[in-house]
């Protein structure tokens, strides 16, 4: 096609097809100022129009020469030689609507995307986006910044957290089944929330469809490490394989009789229980059900998933209906080693080398429903979403503390974890006049129950035989409980600013409001030594021979309370609030010819409170109390230069701020069930500032084919930091800090290709071929001077003691990777309906905590490269179309290893073996 020719149907002169791309035609001498033209929704193609009149006469003259239907077209008279033809240009035809709609620096994660890599949950998803690497199977860093510094939204809205650890929401709670797509934007803009670190997730769940449908999927799936593998289980429940309890893990029922609102301590003591009452408490516990691990084969893993939607006309407009319901179950084994460490001459020592084997079993039920209503340009919609998550785990562990003379230890650990999430959420779009409004409600529950935390400890005697170790916390029974409810509401209007004739501007003003409260809930129990207690006698029982009702006395065995005790060195009790009020105003324009600018102003006014309360006298009100009241004005502000077809360049800069977390700031003790630490919070953290600036250039070269190269700093004021301290029982235990400040400073790249190749092979040239690479440097380092302290939490006394105690300068900040790097090979094949692709992803090294030693070095994970391989394919069965798929995960046989290393010498802190995994699956679509 020749330019200033266009080969298609007739068009309106109003404006040219949306991709048509660029052209040319000739006309009159050029008007004195350039008109851009958008749709309402989308931000200006940058259509630089010489004269409007001439442009109905060009649109006349395209239409005069496209061919219609089976006519000949005629020749379009010559231009009079003497007449000057205007000139018209159409930039940005490549672009995708949504990086057009932005101007920010984004990611998006379409379902294509999704589905083409095979992810089961939000989280793995992610992980394909540049500058996004996953922790611990359920945390999206972005950048290297840890959870609490990327917030995760909902449609929009804030979420509420079942994790007791963090107020960030745990990203594998999400299956892919519900998902529309993900945006990930990567610089700051003042509708989003202030808490801007990394960067904002944006869930975007599925929405009412063009048809009716209904799908269901099955799944099976083998690990090498735990399929059909020896591991460990206990009994629990009946209904444990259906992610459910029958009662057996409630708190025992002598408990909640006689002792809701005091201790159980044995009889004698000041406030004690009757010996009738003490009786009734101890032997109201469940034993074996919960104690007597097991060895067990598991399961392969499975999934079950239903969707269904259907749209209708109605006398009141367009209705839409959808519904998804899924079920999971997965099993995995672990295997491996935990060591710690002491200063030595010239580097490190083993204190304490140990092996553990853990087998967990991961049960999860997932529904969301939601209803639309479409009428005119309204658009009305409510969403329900119920999330349930269960983890039942066993764990045994062989313990040395080589300082200590080889003393040897099995320590035994049974537990049950639920999460549940259940999210309400109304939202509305409508147009008076050229005043657009969004809205959104949105009420949010999240519940996690932890009962009969069970972890009990043998030694080993001289004559080789093993007995129970009955003093301070060997043989802890513990119930935890935590609510965490979520209000919020955001309005936002949109005007277009008449500015003149040539530009067109964007005002979006807005208002939003949050509140976070919390409440959580934590019981300990231990057994101890009684009067007439014989570890040649009674220490070789099995653990529910030991805590028999025969021996639950205060002669032998004596159960007694620790909650809230300084024996386990927390608060049994705490609440936690944030309240958020927010208004923003916020100008996009072009504000010369093909330079749009983004200017925006956030302003907020926050309250987070933290405060303990004596579980056995709530009445007298807090034992410790903090409030972090503060107002930020947050100024952002973007430029986008389209200074060529299909290419622009963004810059950005902005600052945000990062509040603490609730858990970071409660100091309640909290089990790590990841690396079996014991987690305590500091609630004298402050909250942590940043500055932000982004450069990026993006090419697009083709639908859905660009390459965009990128680079961002930060600076950090107050960052905060994990600190690990070995436990008096040879583990490590885990606080946090405020570090002074850091800096990051980093680069991206990212490029996706697709090629159509004539090899002379009809199996090849039938084929697609897809090449996706992204790439992200990060550098960072934390910046301590000579006169610099940080706050720690100890024993609920604030101490400053020097950084340069715990820090060096120059340190890399936790979290970060310096490279993260992802590769997908592929191809598409239209014709068998099939597409295979190659993923590789690499991640180096990062800090997971700090030492609590200057002596000691950090503990450093090493995710490294994994290897995954996806194959779908769609056929047709009895006229029912089927879509298969072929999964082969972690190819490599990567494992997970933490260690410490210093002097030549490295020792695993937590480090363990990963198998290789196949799953096969298959979608009837009816």
């Amino acid at each position: 096609m020749t330019p200033g020719s266009w080969a298609g149907p007739a068009v309106s002169p109003a404006r040219p097809p949306a991709d048509c791309g660029s052209y040319r035609a000739a006309g009159t001498a050029p008007p004195p100022a350039p008109i851009s033209f958008r749709r309402r929704s989308e931000t200006p193609m940058n259509a630089t129009i010489r004269n409007l009149s001439a442009l109905l006469l060009a649109g006349t003259a395209l239409s005069i020469a496209m061919p219609v239907h089976a006519q000949t077209a005629q020749p379009a008279p010559a231009a009079d030689p003497g007449t000057e033809v205007e000139e018209i240009v159409v930039n940005g035809k490549f672009i995708p609507d949504q990086i057009r709609d932005t101007p920010e620096v984004a990611n998006f994660l379409t379902i294509e995307d999704i589905q083409r890599a095979g992810d089961d949950t939000a989280a793995q998803a992610l992980t394909r986006v540049t500058g996004l690497s996953l922790v611990s199977g359920k945390f999206v860093y972005v950048r290297g910044l840890g959870e609490r510094y990327s917030q995760a939204l909902l449609n929009g809205s804030p979420l509420p957290s079942p994790e007791p650890l963090q107020r960030v929401i745990p990203l594998d709670l999400f299956p892919s089944s519900i998902l529309a797509g993900t945006s990930v934007q990567k610089t700051f803009s003042a509708n989003y929330p202030g808490e801007f670190g990394g960067g904002i997730i944006d869930l975007q769940t599925v929405g009412v469809p063009d048809e009716a449908y209904l799908n269901v999927s099955v799944g099976l799936g083998y690990d090498s490490e735990t399929t059909d593998k020896r591991g460990l289980t206990y009994y629990g429940s009946k209904y444990d394989e259906l992610g459910f309890d029958d009662g057996t893990r409630k708190l025992p029922v002598g408990v909640r009789q006689f002792a809701a609102n005091r201790p159980v301590v044995f009889t004698g003591a000041t406030g004690g229980l009757t010996q009738a009452e003490y009786k009734a408490v101890a032997r109201s516990f469940s034993n074996s059900s919960v104690n007597v691990i097991q060895s067990d084969k598991p399961w392969a893993n499975g999934n079950v998933d239903l969707s269904a939607g259907q749209s209708f006309e109605t006398d009141f407009g367009r209705v839409g209906v959808v519904g998804v319901l899924g079920y999971r179950n997965s099993w995995l084994n672990r295997e491996g080693v935990r060591q710690t460490t002491l200063p030595d001459v010239g580097g490190i020592a083993l204190a304490t080398d140990s092996t553990f084997q853990a087998t967990q079993n991961d049960i999860s039920w997932s529904g969301l429903g939601g209803v639309a209503l479409e009428f005119g340009d309204n658009e009305i919609r409510y969403m329900g979403l119920w999330i349930r998550s269960t983890s039942k785990r066993a764990r045994i562990t062989e313990n040395s503390a080589i300082s200590q003379g080889n003393s040897n230890v099995n320590a035994y650990a049974t537990e049950w974890y639920r999460r549940e999430l259940q999210l309400s959420q109304l939202s509305g779009k409508h147009k008076l006049g050229d005043i657009d409004i969004d809205w959104r409600g949105t009420y949010g529950r999240t519940t996690r129950e932890a009962p009969y935390e069970r972890a009990y400890r043998y030694g080993l005697r001289a004559d080789g035989k093993r007995t129970a170790l009955l003093s301070g916390a060997n043989q802890l029974v513990s119930f935890s409980d935590l609510d965490e409810n979520i209000g919020s509401a955001n309005i936002d209007f949109r005007y277009e600013l008449p500015v003149d004739l040539v530009r067109q501007a964007e005002l979006k003003v807005g208002y939003a409001w949050q509140k976070n409260d919390r409440a959580s809930v934590r019981r300990d129990f231990t057994y101890d030594q009684g009067r007439n207690w014989d570890p040649l006698r009674y220490g070789t029982e099995r653990i529910d021979f030991l805590v028999a009702d025969r021996n639950i006395n205060d002669d032998i065995v004596v159960l007694r309370e620790l909650s809230g005790s300084a024996l386990t060195g927390d608060s049994a009790q705490y609440e936690a609030g944030l309240e958020v009020h927010a208004a923003y105003v916020q100008i996009d324009a072009e504000i010369v010819e093909l330079l749009r600018a983004g200017v925006g102003l956030r302003y907020e006014d926050a309250k987070e409170t933290i405060l303990t309360r004596d579980i056995f006298n709530v009445a007298a009100g807090p034992t410790f109390q903090r409030k972090i009241s503060e107002s930020y004005v947050l100024p952002t502000a973007t430029l986008t230069w389209n200074f060529a077809e299909d290419q622009q360049l963004r810059a950005g800069l902005s600052k945000t701020i990062g509040r603490p977390q609730f858990r970071e700031l409660a100091p309640q003790r909290y089990r790590d069930t990841e690396t079996d630490r014991i987690l305590t919070g500091n609630p004298f953290l402050e909250d942590t500032k940043f500055t932000n600036a982004d450069l990026r250039y993006e090419f697009y070269f083709d639908r859905g084919q660009y390459v965009t190269v990128g680079g961002f700093f930060k600076e950090l004021k107050k960052p905060v930091e994990s600190l690990a301290v070995l436990g008096s029982d040879g583990n490590f235990q885990q606080t946090f800090y405020n570090a002074p400040k850091a800096q990051i400073y980093g680069a991206e790249i990212e490029l996706k290709k697709y090629f159509e190749h004539e090899f002379g092979n009809p199996f090849l040239d039938s084929k697609r071929w897809l090449v996706a690479v992204n790439y992200t440097y990060n550098s960072s380092k934390l910046k301590v001077g000579s006169g610099d302290t940080i706050v720690l939490n100890t024993t609920g006394i604030r101490t400053t003691p020097p950084a340069s105690d715990y820090l060096t300068d120059g340190d890399r900040l936790q979290g970060a990777s310096k490279h993260l790097a992802n590769l997908q090979l592929g191809f598409e094949d239209d014709e068998a309906q099939s597409q295979a692709t190659v993923l590789i992803s690499y991640a180096s090294p990062r800090v997971t905590a700090r030492a609590s030693s200057i002596d000691l070095p950090d503990l450093v994970q090493k995710p490294g490269v994994r290897l995954d391989f996806v194959y779908r394919k769609t056929f047709t069965v009895m006229e029912r179309e089927f879509s298969g798929s072929f999964e082969a995960r972690n190819l490599l046989g990567t494992d997970s290893q933490e260690y410490q290393s210093a002097g030549g010498n490295r020792f695993d802190t937590n480090s363990y073996d990963l198998g290789r995994t196949v799953s096969l699956g298959l979608t009837a679509r009816f």
